[in-house]
C-alpha cells in the first residue's frame, strides 16, 4: 500500500530478506516511553546483511550496537539528530563501509554457532 511519495506501508512478511538487500541503513525508534525492546531482531538481521543501525538508546537492542561502531544510539524524539547521522552515514563512504563491516561483524556473536558455544561453555561451569 503506497501512503506517499516517500512511504510505502507492507503487510507482515515472511521473508524480510529482500527488505534489507534494498535498505542502505535500518531503524529501530522504538520510544522508550512505551516499550523496551528487549532483544532487538530487526537490528541484529539488518546487522547480519551488513547494514548500519540507528536503534534506541535503552534496552537490549541498545546493548548490541556500540555507538559509532555498527550504527548509532539515538533517542527517537531527538529527530534532528536521526536526520544528521542518517545524513553522515549515507555522505560517507569510508564511515558508511566500517560501520557495515563492524555491524556484519557482531552479528557474528549472535550466530547459532556462537550461542550453542556459549550455552555448553555455561553448563560446563
Amino acid at each position: 500500500m503506497i501512503m506517499g511519495k516517500n512511504l510505502t506501508v507492507y503487510p507482515r512478511q515472511e521473508d524480510v530478506v529482500p527488505f534489507y538487500n534494498r535498505a542502505s541503513v535500518v531503524l529501530n525508534l522504538s520510544n522508550k516511553r512505551d516499550f523496551v525492546e528487549t532483544f532487538g531482531l530487526t537490528a541484529l538481521e539488518a546487522m547480519t546483511t551488513a547494514l548500519p543501525v540507528i536503534v534506541p538508546t535503552v534496552g537490549g537492542i541498545a546493548e548490541m550496537v556500540t555507538d559509532g561502531v555498527e550504527g548509532y544510539k539515538i533517542d527517537v524524539s531527538d529527530l534532528d539528530s536521526i536526520e544528521r547521522r542518517i545524513a553522515e552515514i549515507l555522505g560517507d563512504y569510508g564511515l558508511y563501509a566500517t560501520l557495515a563491516q563492524n555491524a556484519r561483524h557482531s552479528a557474528g556473536e549472535f550466530s547459532e554457532e556462537a550461542m550453542v558455544s556459549g550455552v555448553e561453555a555455561a553448563l560446563r561451569n
